[in-house]
């Protein structure tokens, strides 16, 4: 999908909060907040992740929602997206990996430790976070 330039601003933001939802193939949810959600000059979404729930639901149900919120904003001003993703690949290793890891670690130091796979998805939708049909 064609992303707008409304949702790679967004995604740009750095006052935004990354809430992401997944399920296991038996549909337990889980709920987790992700910082190192990156938009890729593809169009795709990248984050790193340890060996948690979001990782294990990802592995048996490769759909997930990604709530994108700008802080500040509230109440039907609340600015942000909602995001419906699939997984493209998950990477354990290899040059993509260690230059994703490499740039967290920068961020984060030795919290990077925790983190072993990192994940790429497609948007498949993007929706505005109170949507009432203006599009985005």
């Amino acid at each position: 999908m064609a992303i707008s330039e409304k949702v790679k601003e967004i995604l740009k933001s750095d006052s935004r909060l990354n809430v992401y939802s997944t399920s296991s193939k038996d549909g337990t949810p889980n709920i987790a907040v992700i910082g190192s959600t990156t938009l890729l000059e593809d169009g795709t979404l990248i984050i790193a992740l340890g060996d948690n729930r979001t990782y294990a639901n990802l592995k048996e149900n490769p759909c997930a929602v990604c709530l994108v919120k700008i802080e500040g904003t509230k109440g039907l001003q609340m600015e942000g997206c909602r995001l419906n993703l699939k997984v493209k690949s998950v990477l354990d290793g290899g040059e993509v990996y260690d230059n994703f890891i490499a740039k967290l670690r920068k961020k984060i130091g030795s919290a990077a430790d925790i983190l072993k796979h990192v994940v790429i998805f497609e948007i498949a939708k993007a929706r505005p976070v109170v949507d009432m049909g203006q599009g985005i």
